[in-house]
């Protein structure tokens, strides 16, 4: 029997925690401020960590020089403590260099418009940016070009994908830390640099590991320190307790491992600030043992306290994603327990876009699990998204993963999918717009931005040819073709970020990297597989049922026509059009034709992109999570044979185009349900529609439970909910001070829906289409 499985009220905070979360909203950042994971409510004052190491050591080894930076930018950082708070640390403030796990070295020449710095300043930084960036962005076009020449820049026109995109989300091993300690990691560093540091470099590695494991040592300890001067002189009982609890939790996690909840909780925390708050894995395993020891031995503070405080800390910081449930690892048994629930309670009673959560779902998905989220999403939440075990592990395992660390898998960035504390698949190498690559295999291969010019082979044109499977050979063979461009040119991204020793933080904590000696995007962890975001599936699906439907098959518009119609964007074509949009089946209406195209046009691109291997080691698997992606390459596609306007969206996630649905929710399922999203282990989200109409009553709320559940048993991967009605989000544009708290998914993502652009707005209106 579990804790905290409360459904017709919500979870009430301890008068500590109600004060805590009052003094947060004070606060309060947007979400892409929170995310950013820059603080700006406390004074930079001029501070320039990485320049004065750099320029204070100017022959030392870069990776050394990068571990001193680090370190000297949270250690001289002031110490802030909040009132009421039990769990320390804050995101450090912005300045003008800064490290990243998605590139290395940054740097943020905004800060001399906006903050207090000078042009002296920035001529300190000028005078050290190679140095501080052994590889910039330009090697990756400069790979391409001397390899492609002409055609390099002609496809970088094109707007096709993005190679060597972010290469950044990751998820420590949270576990290593925790039953080691901050000293534990030091003699685990010392072991293996033994073993492995043959040459200067690879001790300057492990030296440098050494310097990030003690910096966050003595970040701990100072603010140990500091919470024990503040209790010296606070007159408030209470809070002179509070600070007295600080001091003595931070002075023992400085140095010792945990033992109790209180102490894990803070440890996690600060690793989880040197990692830039970025994905905290399973949540609800990692704490379990501390919550038993907890429970049966006492702590400092209630167990409800510290889960609470963790929470809270990544609501305000912006945290990217924690995973609960799913399976346990060596029986693969339900892995759900009391701080799987109590997490979700928290998230109901903070009813925000943050924490970002994602729930694993199994077949026999506890139903006290079931019916706690689908009530939180009644109540106007995006969160918690779900994810299924049953698909999931098995595509895994095709990859070759083993099924025990299959069974630990969890979400990341923007609803990835990695094995954590082990990986680095990519999160994400980049991403691939199928919808140009149609565009060019119409024209024969020839470029869309440049009509004379042979961008892709030279193939028959959709007007040369004599069937459909002709037409639909060409279009894979240009597939073919830039795919192996794009996935090549991911790998050259990886080592831009290796050589800058991109993920150093991150590498002290991720199994394989110490034990080799190899740094985090150097091949160093055990999992390398890579992540493709991949864009325009349905609306290249939709066109090509309706080339085959409607010119093929039964010849109501003649080729020539139709290539009038699509260079006119239909202007003057309506007719047509309509004939287009409705006259040929669309994928997302559980039509056995238009969903079977999909496979085949799916199937296509994620086999060609599992041909080629990163330079991490390990395949290319697809994904789809696009954030406003659809949006952006939307807007440079042109019009297409399913009735799609030049510009308009071609969808976030592996869904039917907006507004191509519409036959309801279930019939939308069952047809992404029929999807290969098992060779799309990289992470696919899908968003649904389930109003907060829909979910009213109790009734109502077991049907959606089985609907989803259904979906995610049948080949179903992900579900990212949207549960605002049209209604509202209609008024919201024009009254946006009367909807602040109106939550919408934007794939990957939850936002308050008067945050975003009115593109994007408009784009999340249009899956309404259906309704």
């Amino acid at each position: 029997m579990f804790k905290y499985t409360m459904i017709d009220e919500k979870m009430e905070f301890t008068e500590r925690m109600k004060a805590v979360k009052a003094n947060i909203h004070t606060r309060l950042r947007k979400r892409g401020q929170r995310e950013g994971t820059h603080l700006e409510i406390i004074s930079s004052d001029h501070r320039d960590p990485f320049t004065d190491v750099f320029e204070a050591n100017p022959d030392a080894p870069y990776v050394i020089n990068l571990a001193k930076s680090i370190v000297k930018s949270w250690v001289d950082m002031p110490c802030v403590i909040y009132p009421h708070e039990a769990i320390v640390g804050i995101t450090r403030p912005v300045t003008p260099v800064m490290e990243h796990f998605s590139w290395g070295i940054v740097f943020e020449d905004w800060v001399y418009r906006e903050k207090e710095y000078t042009q002296e300043d920035k001529a300190r930084v000028d005078a050290l940016r190679k140095k501080m960036t052994p590889m910039s962005h330009g090697y990756m076009d400069n790979c391409g070009r001397e390899r492609w020449g002409e055609l390099y820049n002609k496809v970088c026109n094109e707007d096709m994908f993005w190679a060597g995109g972010y290469q950044g989300h990751t998820i420590p091993n949270y576990v290593t830390l925790l039953e080691n300690g901050l000293d534990g990691m030091l003699q685990k560093i010392d072991f293996w640099a033994k073993l492995n540091a043959k040459d200067q470099d690879t001790a300057d590695f492990y030296e440098a590991n050494r310097i990030i494991v003690r910096g966050m040592s003595e970040h701990m300890q100072k603010y140990a320190d500091h919470a024990a001067a503040l209790y010296e002189t606070e007159e408030d009982p209470v809070q002179k307790q509070y600070y007295k609890q600080i001091a003595e939790n931070c002075a023992h996690i400085a140095h010792k491992k945990p033992q109790t909840l209180y102490q894990a909780v803070q440890l996690t925390w600060c690793l989880s600030l040197w990692d830039w708050v970025d994905c905290l894995g399973r949540m609800d395993q990692y704490f379990l043992p501390f919550y038993n020891y907890s429970c049966e031995h006492g702590d400092v503070i209630p167990v409800e306290e510290s889960v609470t405080s963790m929470i809270f800390k990544i609501w305000e910081g912006g945290a990217h994603n924690v995973t609960l449930s799913g399976c346990k690892t060596h029986d693969g048994s339900d892995a759900t327990n009391d701080i799987t629930f109590l997490i979700l309670q928290v998230l109901r009673n903070i009813h925000d876009t943050h924490p970002r959560i994602c729930v694993r779902i199994r077949e026999d998905v506890n139903p006290e699990l079931m019916n706690l989220i689908v009530k939180i999403w009644s109540e106007g939440m995006s969160d918690p998204s779900i994810i299924s075990d049953t698909l999931v592990i098995p595509g895994l395992q095709r990859i070759n993963v083993p099924i025990q660390d299959a069974r630990d898998f969890a979400t990341l960035g923007c609803q990835e999918i990695e094995i954590p504390g082990k990986s680095n698949t990519g999160c994400e190498d980049g991403s691939f717009n199928v919808a140009k690559v149609f565009e060019i295999a119409m024209r024969g291969g020839k470029a869309t931005t440049d009509p004379d010019y042979q961008l892709g082979p030279v193939t028959k044109s959709f007007l040369e040819c004599e069937t459909f499977e002709e037409f639909y050979d060409s279009f894979a063979k240009q597939l073919e073709f830039f795919t192996e461009m794009h996935t090549w040119l991911c790998s050259r991204g990886q080592e831009c970020r290796a050589a800058n020793h991109a993920k150093l933080v991150k590498g002290v904590f991720t199994d394989g990297v110490l034990e080799t000696g190899r740094n985090h995007d150097d091949g160093g962890p055990v999992y390398g597989y890579g992540v493709i975001e991949t864009a325009g599936i349905a609306a290249v699906a939709d066109s090509m049922t309706a080339i085959k439907k409607l010119v093929f098959d039964e010849k109501k518009i003649t080729k020539e026509k139709l290539v009038e119609m699509l260079a006119a964007d239909f202007n003057g074509y309506e007719k047509e059009r309509q004939l287009l949009l409705n006259g040929a089946p669309k994928f997302g209406n559980d039509d056995p034709d238009a969903d079977e195209m999909a496979v085949r046009v799916l199937n296509t691109y994620w086999d060609e992109i599992a041909k080629y291997k990163s330079v991490r080691g390990g395949v290319y698997t697809g994904a789809c999570s696009l954030l406003e992606g659809g949006i952006s390459y939307g807007h440079s596609t042109g019009a297409l044979p399913d009735g799609r306007h030049k510009g308009e969206p071609l969808g976030n996630t592996m869904g039917p185009r907006p507004g191509a649905d519409h036959n309801g929710v279930t019939a939308m399922l069952s047809s992404v349900s029929k999807l290969p999203l098992y060779k799309g282990v990289g992470g696919t989200t899908l968003n649904v529609i389930l109003t907060t109409k829909m979910t009213s009553t109790p009734e109502q709320r077991d049907n959606i439970a089985a609907i989803v559940k259904n979906y995610m048993a049948s080949g179903g991967q992900m579900a990212q909910i949207t549960t605002a009605n049209v209604e509202d989000l209609i008024d919201a544009k024009v009254h946006p001070e009367r909807h602040g708290d109106l939550i919408v998914r934007v794939g990957g993502y939850s936002i308050q829906f008067v945050q975003l652009g009115s593109n994007t707005q408009d784009e999340i209106i249009s899956r309404y289409a259906a309704g």
